[in-house]
């Protein structure tokens, strides 16, 4: 039985212990047409991203029936303490229960993040489309959810107006500012819910280490929604035939090779001080005029820790240990030109 059916027994079991008086529940109002619309909310676990828009009869752990004002609730006392993403959906009178309609004007589903602690508020703050205006008050991280769906929505609606390159601009631009946010936020699931919407399987090829510092910077977190992300990032797209591999390291050796022998031509030929900084440069200039590092920081307005820092790195750069060996440097006029060039 894998984490999935596990996390699902668990949610099911737990219902049946939820006598409990408790403020962990959800509240919402919908603005539903009970003509088309069944008068139930379904609430459903959504143990992975890649379920997102899957459906089944397991997968539905409550439902609420929907008053005649359009309100509803959901008790969560069972719900586990770390945050899961969850989904609530309508079903058309038409359509069995675990019926889910993915896009157009019928689309009959959100998403939410919710713990046992959670105390959230849901508003349908849109009369004209069904619940694509949804609010959720009460816990941070599904306010940036709806950021995140609103990017998302204007993705769906600019496509069939522009033109096909400047769709593709339209959509380079949105899914970096998907990937912005999965970078800053503090809340692991906004994190993912954002990749996800950013189609990063696609993109994941020519984003390798973006995808590569998100991972160091959750390794620490043991979540079942990171682990079924982290086999979504294996180089699945980079397979290669023996013969491809072969040739491409013949071509690396061969292209290294080359890069060596270039590399000591142009050091041979190179004037040193072009890989100095300005400031480096003048700090330089100084220790051939002599100067102490005392001095140099005086005459600079700097730190003398700072010129030791400078000093160092000019040693460094310069392959030279000592002052001795600034003095001793075989650099001709270029001192003087490259002081008349940065002043």
């Amino acid at each position: 039985m894998n984490h999935k059916h596990l996390l699902l027994l668990a949610f099911t079991l737990n219902i049946f212990h939820n006598n409990i008086l408790s403020q962990s529940k959800i509240n919402g109002q919908l603005n539903i047409d009970t003509l088309i619309w069944s008068p139930i909310a379904y609430l459903s676990l959504v143990p992975d991203f890649n379920d997102m828009y899957t459906m089944s009869y397991d997968m539905i752990i409550d439902k609420s029936p929907i008053d005649q004002n359009g309100k509803f609730t959901f008790d969560i006392v069972y719900f586990p303490k770390e945050d899961n993403l969850f989904r609530i959906h309508i079903a058309k009178k038409s359509d069995p229960a675990a019926s889910l309609i993915i896009g157009g004007k019928d689309e009959n589903h959100f998403f939410l993040i919710a713990n046992k602690n959670s105390n959230l508020l849901i508003k349908d703050t849109c009369n004209q489309y069904f619940i694509k205006c949804i609010n959720i008050e009460g816990y941070y991280p599904n306010q940036i959810l709806q950021k995140i769906n609103k990017i998302s929505y204007y993705l769906d609606s600019t496509s069939f107006f522009e033109s096909p390159i400047k769709n593709e601009l339209i959509r380079s631009a949105i899914y970096e500012e998907l990937r912005s946010y999965a970078d800053t936020c503090t809340n692991l699931l906004v994190c993912l819910y954002a990749l996800y919407k950013s189609n990063f399987e696609k993109n994941y090829p020519i984003n390798k280490q973006y995808y590569k510092d998100f991972l160091s910077k959750w390794h620490a977190v043991q979540s079942p929604y990171l682990i079924e992300f982290k086999r979504k990032i294996p180089d699945i797209h980079e397979s290669k035939t023996k013969i491809s591999i072969l040739i491409g390291l013949l071509s690396l050796i061969i292209g290294s090779i080359l890069t060596i022998i270039v590399f000591k031509l142009i050091k041979k030929n190179k004037n040193p001080l072009y890989d100095l900084s300005l400031q480096e440069r003048k700090i330089f200039s100084l220790i051939m005029n002599g100067k102490s590092n005392k001095e140099i920081s005086e005459e600079l307005n700097i730190g003398l820790s700072t010129v030791k820092s400078h000093v160092n790195r000019i040693y460094s750069k310069l392959e030279i240990k000592t002052r001795k060996d600034v003095l001793n440097l075989n650099l001709e006029n270029s001192v003087v030109n490259n002081r008349k060039n940065d002043q």
